[in-house]
């Protein structure tokens, strides 16, 4: 249970400006890339956890992200899995739509995790595969989207709520906004 989400979502927003930075900026060393991989998979386990809390609008829970997937061409292991261009058809981009949820889940347990970079080495995006999804497909997601969700999350304080018990499993549910 989150009871004080400032101490959640403040963190967010400090990882939203850091990989906004790494978008702009040459990333050059081990430490830049451990702490994009931090910022991702703490911002999406945080992001998660507040869904799950009355401290996020019911409507922001239901966003959308646009992925970007790669059909799997070769079994992926413990060993291969960052050779990205062997494992999946890269020339093959196709998009799908998936709720906020979805994406948090994946980014936990991926499985296959790459930061995508620019010929600059600026951060453009990630890859990504969960530990199920790995031999079917490879997402995309790009940084300009995780950046947007991590904000509207951070800054989310909804003013009211309401609470109605579901009738099949007796829980109480709120309607925040």
């Amino acid at each position: 249970m989150i009871w004080e989400s400032s101490y959640w979502k403040e963190p967010l927003l400090e990882s939203a400006s850091r990989l906004r930075k790494f978008s702009t900026s040459t990333i050059s060393d081990e430490l830049d890339f451990v702490t994009i991989e931090k910022d991702i998979f703490l911002g999406f386990y945080t992001i998660r956890k507040l869904m799950d809390t009355a401290k996020i609008s019911t409507a922001n829970k239901e966003i959308t992200l646009a992925l970007k997937y790669y059909p799997n061409i070769k079994s992926v292991d413990y060993l291969n899995w960052h050779k990205i261009d062997e494992l999946y058809d890269l020339d093959s981009n196709r998009q799908e739509t998936r709720k906020v949820r979805f994406v948090c889940n994946l980014m936990i347990h991926s499985d296959v995790f790459l930061p995508d970079l620019t010929e600059d080495q600026q951060l453009n995006g990630f890859y990504f595969a969960s530990d199920t999804d790995k031999n079917k497909k490879l997402y995309h997601l790009g940084v300009t989207d995780v950046i947007d969700t991590f904000e509207l999350f951070g800054n989310d304080y909804p003013s009211k709520s309401a609470m109605t018990r579901n009738e099949d499993t007796g829980e109480w549910e709120f309607i925040t906004g």
